[in-house]
């Protein structure tokens, strides 16, 4: 029996989330986290208000891929960097286009093979120290179903940015997307949390497993 609890004391370590949060820094100095061409691709460089966001930061290897861009823009574009007034932010990100239907901003999350993404929150904060509508939207990337929408305002002065919390769980992926203004609108900390999916032989065996675990401790009680 030993053995047996030991083994599904794995099988069910595989399912516990690795919390991360895709802080685009909360303090001077500015990160290096950007880079140098508008398609957000090559080295680490560091930031400065309007630059390029790396495409590789956030990505975890082998877990998750995160993928910034402007859907609407002509050519491949990356979302852009901003310090500070965004409400209490430091450090967002914004798409070009103003306060209208084309500041079009989209993060994905995408969970690699094995894996799962939970999206647990994020905020975005209003430009310059005001309240500004937005809509946003949250797909699941493998059905394109819609999983969250909210159109209002977000922002309250120098006081705060709105913090949404979402709950949303995806093995194919997470389509962060927001406009009407994703300019004047910008996001920070996205709090998600990685999970490895485990194969169905190793997840029967955890929860045949805890059977044995519930069987037994019921015994005693009857003992």
């Amino acid at each position: 029996m030993t053995k047996l609890l030991l083994t599904a004391s794995l099988a069910l370590a595989g399912l516990q989330a690795q919390a991360d949060t895709l802080d685009f820094s909360n303090a001077a100095p500015a990160p290096n986290i950007c880079a140098a061409a508008n398609n957000g691709v090559g080295a680490l460089t560091g930031c400065s208000d309007g630059s390029w966001i790396n495409q590789s930061y956030g990505d975890i290897a082998g877990v998750l891929d995160v993928q910034y861009s402007q859907p609407l823009a002509t050519s491949a574009t990356s979302l852009r960097w901003w310090s500070t007034n965004y409400n209490n932010l430091y450090g967002v990100l914004w798409a070009d286009g103003g306060d209208n239907p084309a500041s079009y901003a989209r993060v994905d999350l995408v969970p690699l093979a094995g894996h799962s993404i939970t999206l647990t929150s994020l905020d975005l904060g209003a430009y310059s120290l005001t309240t500004r509508g937005t809509d946003l939207k949250v797909f699941d990337l493998g059905s394109n179903a819609e999983l969250y929408s909210f159109v209002g305002p977000v922002g309250n002065g120098s006081i705060s940015a709105n913090t949404f919390n979402l709950g949303l769980t995806s093995t194919a992926g997470l389509r962060i997307e927001w406009r009407n203004s994703a300019y004047n609108v910008g996001l920070d900390n996205v709090v998600f949390l990685t999970s490895a999916v485990p194969e169905p032989a190793n997840a029967a065996l955890a929860l045949a497993g805890l059977a044995v675990l519930g069987a037994a401790a019921a015994r005693r009680r009857a003992g």
